[in-house]
């Protein structure tokens, strides 16, 4: 999975896909993990918000 999104975000022209990658499948796992704990399907939510931040800050121009 981070192979994938390594790749998808390479083709954004984000800053250190890699990394960027880890952090969008960490926030992933962590989302479907809360959501089956709290039994709370659109708890996912939270993690797009997360990850639309850390796109924001990840791509040229921006800090």
């Amino acid at each position: 999975m981070v192979e994938l999104i390594a790749a998808l975000v390479t083709e954004l022209g984000c800053r250190e896909p890699r990394s960027l990658a880890e952090q969008l499948a960490t926030l992933a796992d962590g989302a479907a993990s809360r959501a089956m704990v709290l039994d709370e399907a659109d708890y996912g939510r939270h993690a797009w918000a997360a990850a639309e931040i850390l796109l924001d800050h990840s791509r040229p121009g921006t800090s």
